[in-house]
């Protein structure tokens, strides 16, 4: 059989094929679930064998994160969010905390509670919140990962927060390249009196200030991931089910003119089971993305 003839026979309609092209048949379909099955999981493979060479892509930046985490409450009509240096050293040592232990929690195996690294970095907080995301190719997404869960909404939106802190750091979670997004929010516990106040002394406000310098530059080793394999994995996924989504509407297409126009008669056809596979090949392509929250 030739190329000519082998291309003919699984594309067009024919006698070979009993007028049929075989790339539509419903047998072709098991075959195609078995190729992505192995694209899916040698790709997977290569990745952690060579993440520089194939994988995700990431650029997550705390500027752009708190930048838009901003803008949404703007829209929304909120007083914007201030930096806080010691919400950050929270979220970096909930971040630390999750990579050295290994889960995917609010609270950890230990049962330490999100709360824990807020007080432990020194803020004192009469409210805070939490939202970790993880594995999110850029800034913009996570927040609209964050806008688009009714819970982790309500924490961007809440009016009694004040301060914001973020850390971004990427490591190995359950086996897995994983980039952590973790954003705490608080509002400090305020002197009752401008007596109180006033008896915070220049020494103290120095060394708070010193202290709150040492967190920002250690907390700077944290504030971004970026990370540029020669191929990215999300759009290389995305790129062979789309072409092949056109190959088989192409093929669907030929078949529908050249069957009109030969008056070919089919006693029977497989039209469903053609729409449950592209509706099956939809859903994969809507869960390429990896991203997470919690």
């Amino acid at each position: 059989m030739t190329i000519f003839s082998l291309a003919v026979h699984l594309f067009l309609p024919h006698h070979s094929n009993n007028h049929r092209p075989k790339a539509l048949h419903i047998d072709a379909l098991f075959i195609y679930v078995l190729l992505f099955g192995l694209f899916y999981f040698g790709t997977n493979a290569l990745e952690r064998r060579m993440p520089d060479v194939l994988g995700y892509a990431t650029d997550i930046h705390v500027e752009k994160l708190i930048a838009a985490t901003n803008a949404k409450r703007q829209a929304a009509g909120l007083a914007p969010l201030s930096l806080d240096a010691e919400l950050s050293e929270a979220a970096r040592k909930k971040a630390a905390d999750m990579f050295a232990k290994n889960y995917w929690a609010h609270n950890s195996p230990t049962g330490r509670t999100p709360w824990e690294f807020v007080s432990g970095a020194g803020y004192s907080y009469t409210v805070a919140g939490e939202n970790p995301a993880k594995n999110f190719s850029d800034s913009q997404s996570v927040v609209d990962a964050w806008m688009a869960s009714s819970t982790h909404r309500d924490n961007l939106m809440k009016v009694g927060y004040r301060d914001i802190g973020f850390a971004v750091v990427n490591g190995i979670l359950n086996g897995e390249e994983t980039t952590l997004v973790v954003q705490m929010f608080g509002s400090r516990v305020r002197p009752q009196s401008r007596e109180q106040t006033q008896k915070v002394t220049v020494p103290l406000l120095a060394a708070v200030s010193d202290q709150a310098s040492a967190v920002k530059a250690a907390a700077s080793a944290y504030s971004s991931v970026t990370k540029k394999p020669w191929i990215d994995l999300g759009v290389f996924n995305r790129t062979i089910v789309y072409v092949f989504i056109g190959v088989l509407l192409g093929v669907f297409g030929v078949d529908a003119w050249l069957t009109r126009r030969r008056r070919i008669v089919r006693v029977s056809g497989h039209s469903i089971a053609h729409i449950a596979f592209f509706v099956a090949l939809l859903i994969l392509i809507s869960s390429i993305q990896r991203g997470s929250l919690l």
